[in-house]
């Protein structure tokens, strides 16, 4: 074990794999990590009454009462103040059993230290030296701005004495306290305000700078609102939906970090990196892919290698065969090998008047492996981008599957919850599409050179090959569900339950895909980390999400046409284009409000999926 200092200066790595079971390390996500919501907080429900959530919505209204909880609990069991259990909970990502855990191990006095608050033995030392010294003197100099200090007085909040002293014992005069505190907080500070004392690095007491601010309320608020905000910013544990308005949602995960969320504003996401949910390909995939495809590294890295820059205009000139000298269109000739200008003299083996040496075997090698590249970096682009685009037009695609819907309940008097298979069947085409997309981005790394070093090339074309097969049985059943439900309502009507069954093999058979990566391909990745999001199923519908929302829309209207007729009303039936109720809202989920009897979308639980080992 290393020193102390090693230890702290560690601790960032340390703390973030605290706390890890063996289920936490590997194997299948169980989802049935503890973590029982607050009251006042919603959850992503499991697939059965008796497994906790795997991920908690905490709403802005309740996030104050969450964070005081957690603070209570520091403070019952150190007999601490609020400001000291905060900076201990700040400092350990707000990992209450890890505070705890670290000072019984290193004791109170290092871990205080680290965390900028005083030990408690120091703090009755210092207050009996302060005592001592008002004692002795009623008026000071305060050592900012000079001016002579009354002794601290105490105050009843309407008004602040002229000294002012902090829990560390250094005292100022009210103004420069109020000023530094302003300044602290614009600067967004407030969760790290120490103490103006030269080497103090000592945190100001929250009371103290309540009270400082009392005549301040609007940076006093937002002081307030910093401390509030800290259990997200400063926790691992919980990030803000990244939804655009913000839905002022939170999302606390309850067991790994790896994985995919959804907020009941219908915002779904990547817990790890906060962008759209990119299963199975990992965050610095990703990261990388969009990197590439932004920069054209790919063309940059062709062009290098299967051209030469033109001597006199510095255009791109491609030799595609012939001898060594080579007529650029600006009318300029030069080597092929060295690129050096030459006359137009020449005959198959040499260029008069010019000589640059052997020719460079390695040369034509790099252009060779230049163009295998760039035809596999294509190869995997083309089909990631044509699944996205088959997404965003089936996305586009919803208000005809509402008119569809709309026709088979006028044609049946069947109840309309059957026909939740339909839109049941247009959620699983859309996470199809994006797991397909994203299956390409996985496959262009894992079997590329990227992960050379961690296969054989045996190994690499075995693991290949069976996660094609996956993906291509997998592909086809997409294709064959995806041109169905492009269909009239006539032949969707009656293909009910091909529909149904086509759903549930898609399904299957990206479980089989994921099962091939965790079972054949994660396992033999010995050198790096392979943090995959758990696939979780269709049935992981949030609230608010265009499927359910087709549905809700369909049934409001239709509660609505039923209503309208048993009242005598002659205005005929309601369509998603005459009803003034019918919206978007901002996630593009299509909504219907009624003033009289509002209908919401409905969350269904989630599946497990599985999350890879975290290398230590």
């Amino acid at each position: 074990m290393g020193s102390d200092e090693e230890w702290f200066e560690d601790f960032e790595e340390d703390s973030y794999a605290y706390g890890a079971s063996d289920d936490d390390l590997g194997g299948m996500h169980s989802g049935d990590e503890t973590g029982t919501p607050l009251p006042g907080e919603g959850q992503s429900r499991g697939t059965s009454g008796s497994k906790p959530a795997l991920y908690t919505i905490i709403s802005k209204q309740n996030l104050e009462t969450i964070q005081k909880e957690a603070l209570a609990q520091v403070q019952a069991i150190l007999r601490c103040t609020t400001t000291t259990a905060r900076a201990l909970l700040t400092f350990f990502n707000w990992d209450a059993e890890n505070v705890l855990s670290t000072i019984a191990e290193r004791g109170e006095t290092e871990v205080y230290k680290r965390s900028g608050v005083i030990p408690r033995v120091e703090e009755e030392e210092e207050e009996e030296e302060e005592a001592a010294a008002e004692s002795l003197s009623q008026q000071s100099t305060c050592l900012v701005c000079f001016a002579d200090m009354a002794a601290p007085m105490e105050s009843d909040g309407a008004a602040t004495p002229t000294s002012v002293p902090m829990s560390c014992g250094h005292t100022f005069c009210a103004d420069c306290w109020k000023q530094h505190i302003s300044i602290g907080v614009r600067e967004g500070l407030s969760r790290r305000l120490l103490c103006m004392a030269h080497g103090c690095g000592v945190l100001c007491d929250e009371d103290q700078v309540k009270l400082l601010l009392h005549d301040a309320p609007d940076v006093l608020a937002k002081y307030e609102e910093a401390l509030i905000d800290g259990y997200v910013d400063d926790n691992r544990k919980v990030r803000w939906c990244p939804s655009v308005p913000h839905c002022g949602n939170a999302v606390r995960v309850n067991g790994d970090s790896h994985c995919e969320v959804a907020c009941t504003c219908g915002r779904q996401f990547c817990f790890s990196c906060g962008d759209q949910p990119h299963s199975p390909a990992t965050c610095e995939m990703i990261q990388q892919w969009v990197h590439r495809i932004q920069d054209g590294t790919e063309t940059a890295s062709w062009l290098h290698a299967n051209t030469k820059p033109c001597p006199k205009c510095t255009n791109p000139v491609e030799k595609n065969g012939g001898c060594n000298l080579v007529l650029c269109r600006c009318g300029q000739c030069f080597c092929w090998l060295c690129g050096q200008a030459t006359g137009r003299a020449h005959d198959w083996n040499s260029i008069q008047g010019h000589s640059c040496g052997a020719y460079k075997e390695e040369a034509e090698n790099r252009a060779n492996e230049g163009q295998r590249n760039l035809k596999r970096y294509l190869h995997y682009l083309t089909r990631y981008e044509a699944h996205l685009g088959s997404l965003k037009m089936e996305q586009r695609a919803r208000q005809d599957l509402e008119h569809k819907v709309d026709a088979m309940i006028e044609t049946d008097t069947a109840q309309l919850s059957n026909y939740s298979w339909v839109t049941d069947a247009l959620q699983q085409l859309f996470l199809a599409r994006r797991v397909l997309a994203y299956s390409y981005v996985f496959a262009f790394y894992v079997f590329g050179p990227e992960f050379s070093s961690e296969f054989s090339e045996v190994t690499v074309e075995s693991n290949k090959g069976l996660f094609e097969d996956k993906q291509g049985q997998l592909e086809v059943e997409v294709e064959r569900l995806a041109n169905l439900m492009e269909r009239n309502e006539d032949v969707l009507a009656e293909s009910r339950q091909a529909v149904i069954n086509m759903s549930a093999s898609i399904n299957s058979r990206i479980e089989k895909m994921y099962d091939v990566i965790e079972n054949e391909i994660a396992p033999q990745v010995a050198g790096r980390s392979m943090n995959i999001a758990p696939y979780k199923g269709q049935r992981a519908k949030p609230n608010g999400s265009a499927a359910a929302a087709v549905l809700a829309a369909v049934a409001a209207r239709a509660e609505l046409n039923q209503r309208h007729t048993s009242q005598g009303g002659d205005r005929g039936l309601l369509s998603s284009q005459d009803d003034p109720h019918h919206i978007m809202t901002g996630s593009g989920a299509v909504l219907y409000r009624d003033p009289v009897a509002p209908q919401a979308p409905s969350a269904k639980p989630s599946s497990p999926g599985f999350k890879r080992q975290r290398q230590q």
